[in-house]
């Protein structure tokens, strides 16, 4: 799915004369660039969005307590397992 198009751009660069739409002593020039759809801009905006610490330390807070509660059953499955084979 294509999120743009190539274009023809117009830009201002360095000229030895000026041109209408451009700053004293600038020209138009052109180039090839990538333009981005208009219905895909607000998702490439999402994603460039600053990181969020607290969401992710929540994230890594969970992942955190879910291994080591993991950590505990297993390690209190095996102790009745030795238990019960010592008997």
């Amino acid at each position: 799915m294509a999120t743009g198009s190539i274009q023809t751009i117009l830009i201002c660069g360095a000229a030895a004369s000026s041109q209408a739409p451009c700053p004293e002593g600038m020209g138009v020039m052109t180039m090839q660039g990538y333009v981005v759809d208009a219905s895909q801009a607000a998702g490439m905006e999402a994603q460039n969005a600053p990181f969020d610490y607290a969401y992710a330390a929540g994230i890594w807070s969970m992942a955190f307590t879910f291994v080591v509660a993991l950590y505990l059953v297993s390690k209190s499955a095996g102790t009745i397992l030795n238990a019960i084979r010592s008997l």
